[in-house]
């Protein structure tokens, strides 16, 4: 498994692997616009050059905000999103980016064990959040400090 940095041509494979990760997928062109002005990283397959897995970080001053991780479900639990997280940390340090929140949804319990396997801490709630087709969830906001201050 490799990191690289996303293209245009790749947002078909990430708006599949969006749709399969989430109850309501973004689109090509949600992709595309992600693509064009924030940091789009993606663990790739070296051999086939497709995308396994990607992540998505809007920076803001020297904030960031993880605005999505998606895993292909054929490779879930392998650590494509820790290997994402890793990378991304030290490219947004690079940016003098200080600290990165992201939320999730309370019932996203792999997710939330490793971003607390990750050093995220929970600093808040969102009640009714995110919509599901058994209805509205909370979210469980996370931030990690990346300074060693």
């Amino acid at each position: 498994m490799k990191i690289r940095t996303l293209t245009h041509q790749d947002a078909s494979q990430m708006a599949d692997i969006h749709k399969a990760s989430f109850p309501v997928g973004w689109p090509d062109s949600d992709m595309v616009q992600h693509i064009q002005k924030d940091l789009c990283l993606c663990v790739f397959d070296p051999d086939t050059s497709l995308v396994i897995a990607f992540a998505l970080f809007q920076i803001g001053g020297d904030q960031a905000d993880v605005l999505t991780i998606a895993t292909a479900p054929e490779h879930r639990r392998k650590g494509c999103a820790r290997l994402l997280l890793d990378a991304s940390e030290q490219a947004l340090k690079e940016q003098r980016v200080k600290t990165l929140y992201l939320d999730v949804s309370e019932k996203n319990e792999g997710a939330i064990i490793l971003y607390k396997s990750c050093g995220y801490h929970p600093i808040g709630r969102r009640p009714a959040y995110y919509r599901t087709s058994a209805g509205r969830v909370a979210a469980l906001t996370f931030s990690k400090s990346l300074t060693n201050e």
